[in-house]
């Protein structure tokens, strides 16, 4: 489910369980007045679950496909500790952060995806209604032509092979390339390697799961979640093979009896100044909080980042669709026409 779909159900069950009403019913009802959809759907089963008899955790766990993992944990903890309202009212303010965070990176892509379209479409002109024109009277006085005159023309008269084609096996090879990088352990690390190299892109990415995972982090642990429980579910959240797969180290190192402070060292699950944070607020019986400001500080790094990507990506787009439109005009198809024109007057 999205992030706006989980906080709905949240609202739901939450509402129901502040006002003390029956959830099966109460989400049986709430289902028929909904759109068709994935969340009609989880509430419909939801409701049907528990009134066979089932608890709200064992309801959560048998929607694991499209629900998070760490959604029937915190709703665990909320019953056991009485206060099931108040943890599903965190889930919702959670679920609403990471969707504004999605949203920002979403409108810093947006401006910058509009400008290489009209470079696309700025290519397509040139090569369709341009570039022949400069080959028919090119042909028509039988110039001999550079190499780079013959390509580009060659480009004008062949669209289709020129550009069409490869355009659409490279998009084709990178999803089928991510896809199966997607489908196993180590090429999601491989996938993820290459995504946090990209200058810009991938600092934003890697500051906003971070920033999922210490907010989550910290929920759990507000919320008397066992630490070494905690770890996993949040790093399974996060999206990062990366922080998944230390997470369930630093988990298993705390089953094990060690320290926050321990588990953590030399494992690189988080930078040197965030662990150190954990365990000064761990050691001062605040760590939920000390994880909320490390988050709060993440997603502060996202705004900045995709502040930048949206002021500085079209600006280099709309430079390099410029002297790529310049260089090809100019060179392919300017100097041979100044050279017949000067032919010409001669």
């Amino acid at each position: 489910m999205t992030p706006d779909d989980l906080a709905t159900l949240n609202e739901q069950i939450a509402g129901m369980a502040r006002a003390g009403l029956p959830l099966d019913q109460g989400l049986a009802s709430l289902a028929r007045d909904m759109n068709r959809g994935k969340l009609r759907r989880v509430t419909k089963g939801l409701s049907s679950d528990l009134e066979s008899g089932a608890t709200l955790p064992e309801a959560l766990d048998r929607w694991e496909k499209e629900l998070p993992p760490y959604y029937a944990g915190l709703a665990r903890a909320g019953l056991r500790t009485g206060r099931l309202p108040e943890v599903l009212h965190t889930m919702t303010t959670y679920s609403r952060k990471i969707a504004e965070v999605r949203s920002t990176i979403l409108e810093a892509f947006a401006y910058p995806a509009v400008i290489l379209f009209v470079a696309v479409v700025l290519f397509s002109a040139l090569s369709l209604v341009g570039i022949p024109e400069f080959g028919q009277i090119f042909s028509e006085f039988r110039m001999p032509l550079p190499a780079i005159t013959v390509y580009v023309l060659w480009m004008g008269q062949h669209p289709i092979q020129s550009f069409l084609l490869p355009a659409v096996i490279g998009v084709a090879v990178l999803l089928i390339g991510r896809w199966i990088l997607l489908s196993f352990e180590g090429g999601r690390r491989f996938w993820a390697d290459i995504v946090y190299n990209i200058p810009l892109i991938g600092t934003l990415i890697r500051s906003a799961r971070l920033a999922a995972f210490t907010d989550l982090l910290a929920c759990m642990v507000q919320y008397s979640v066992p630490m070494h429980e905690a770890f996993p579910l949040a790093g399974d959240a996060a999206g990062d093979p990366f922080i998944a797969e230390q997470a369930r180290t630093v988990g298993q190192r705390l089953q094990s009896g060690e320290s926050l402070g321990k588990a953590l060292a030399g494992h690189g699950l988080l930078p040197e100044w965030v662990a150190w944070m954990a365990t000064a607020g761990e050691r001062r019986g605040s760590l939920a909080e000390t994880l909320h400001e490390v988050a709060e500080v993440y997603r502060r790094h996202v705004d900045v980042r995709a502040g930048l990507l949206r002021n500085f990506l079209p600006s280099l787009l709309i430079v390099g669709t410029a002297v790529v439109l310049a260089g090809v005009f100019m060179m392919a198809l300017v100097v041979p026409l100044v050279t017949l024109i000067e032919g010409l007057t001669k």
